[in-house]
């Protein structure tokens, strides 16, 4: 199985980091299991502009999608398994991961448009997980959630798994505590 886990998380000692580990060490335990990581704090992503914007377009029309340009579209639809990591900042997560996202929804790569102009599925994925932390609480109806759902829907991707672990930063409430909890529920 290819598995991709994508960091999105910039401190030092992420608690949404720590999470992933243990997701990693019980669920990706198979030695044929290939890993691949994606530090997005070190990489160099570049969000669309104008001009690329306009190249994407032109490539996906001419089927020149083999560019250096596309790798990780190509990385994330070669996965079966894809985790996504990034603590819940400013009601979503970290900048990196939207213009990560952004480079990777190609058409032709992740998915394409049925002659119903609906998307079909053509990348690998069968299982997205996302682990969130928050200091505080999520909204109970969080567009958040709704958001990977809807990303799920567009790449074709059958099963979503949404972890969070929130109040962390709440007066009175035991952070190591919750974080053990929401670990157990991995």
């Amino acid at each position: 199985m290819k598995a991709l886990f994508i960091n999105a998380c910039v401190r030092e000692d992420s608690r949404t980091r720590e999470l992933c580990e243990v997701y990693i060490r019980k669920h990706w335990t198979d030695p044929e299991t290939e890993i691949t990581t994606r530090e997005l704090e070190r990489e160099e992503i570049l969000p669309l502009n104008r001009e690329r914007l306009l190249r994407r377009d032109q490539d996906i029309a001419e089927g020149n999608l083999a560019s250096a340009d596309y790798h990780y579209a190509r990385e994330f639809a070669a996965a079966e398994e894809i985790l996504i990591g990034a603590p819940y900042w400013d009601c979503s997560f970290p900048a990196l991961l939207k213009i990560y996202l952004e480079r990777i929804c190609v058409n032709g790569i992740m998915f394409r448009y049925g002659p119903d102009g609906r998307p079909e599925k053509i990348c690998a994925g069968k299982k997205l997980i996302v682990i969130t932390t928050a200091g505080g609480y999520l909204p109970q109806n969080s567009s958040l959630e709704q958001y990977w759902k809807e990303l799920c829907a567009l790449f074709g991707i059958p099963e979503l798994y949404f972890y969070k672990a929130e109040g962390l930063d709440i007066l009175g409430n035991d952070p190591r505590e919750i974080l053990d909890q929401t670990s157990r529920s991995l």
